[in-house]
């Protein structure tokens, strides 16, 4: 698709969660055949062989999805992290990087584990966003703002994740959270939810479904300027892979016309 007046034209792609094929090769070629631009929050444990398979077809692998617990008493050697951030050397990716609490945990040792993990990637030519979960230690975008800024390290920012935003915020702002971020705001990722809703059932559907208004989200994004790409969640879903993915698919194209009207 053409870049629209403002330069706004995100890259769409799937979470590795919804990638379920008989092997990473037929998933590769099927995601090529949809459309989509590659695969998103890859574990490290697959990340050998979706980064293979989505090279020979051309497609790209977005992100990395590693995180580690922190707090008093918790490692401080990650070795499945710095494999992953050495495989993704010299790539276009981003290392999506969740923080759980621990005993006792603070900002001093979340701020000491993201550090650690921003100079590995420094390394190798990457950025990472701190991705807000629920239930986590990060676990809104202000906190990962206010952890990113912390740190210090130019290559650290934040991702938004609707699922865990309706889930952990529902009565937020949406607009003056992204706002918030502001010029940090690296990585989005989407899916079809219910506004209203509290499970992940209603939180996580593909993207035809559900009222959460997600022309609104892409127009802001485009009013603050986002120049990054829109991550597929679809944890949890039941559907076949290929049931769910070219249904999220055709919606994405509706929504982002009418965005780019």
């Amino acid at each position: 698709m053409a870049k629209d007046r403002e330069g706004f034209d995100p890259g769409f792609y799937a979470f590795e969660n919804g990638v379920k094929f008989p092997s990473v090769a037929e998933g590769a070629h099927a995601m090529k055949e949809m459309g989509y631009a590659g695969v998103g929050s890859v574990h490290p444990n697959v990340l050998g062989s979706f980064l293979k398979e989505f090279d020979a077809a051309g497609l790209r692998v977005f992100s990395i999805y590693v995180g580690a617990q922190v707090g008093e008493g918790a490692e401080t050697e990650f070795p499945a992290i710095s494999k992953a951030v050495s495989q993704l050397k010299g790539r276009d990716a981003l290392v999506e990087l969740f923080v759980r609490k621990g005993k006792a945990t603070t900002d001093a040792h979340a701020v000491a584990f993201v550090r650690k993990v921003a100079a590995e990637a420094k390394e190798a030519g990457l950025k990472v966003v701190l991705y807000p979960h629920s239930g986590f230690y990060v676990e809104t975008v202000d906190d990962a703002v206010r952890i990113a800024k912390a740190t210090g390290a130019e290559n650290i920012g934040v991702a938004f994740n609707l699922c865990h935003f309706l889930k952990v915020e529902p009565e937020s702002d949406l607009r003056a959270t992204l706002d918030k971020a502001g010029p940090l705001l690296w990585s989005v990722s989407t899916c079809g939810a219910e506004a209203g809703g509290s499970d992940w059932r209603a939180l996580i559907q593909p993207l035809d479904r559900g009222d959460f208004d997600q022309a609104g989200l892409l127009r802001h994004l485009r009013e603050i300027g986002y120049r990054g790409d829109v991550g597929l969640q679809c944890y949890g879903l039941k559907e076949p892979s290929t049931a769910h993915l070219p249904k999220s698919l055709d919606a994405w194209k509706r929504i982002r016309a009418s965005v780019a009207e």
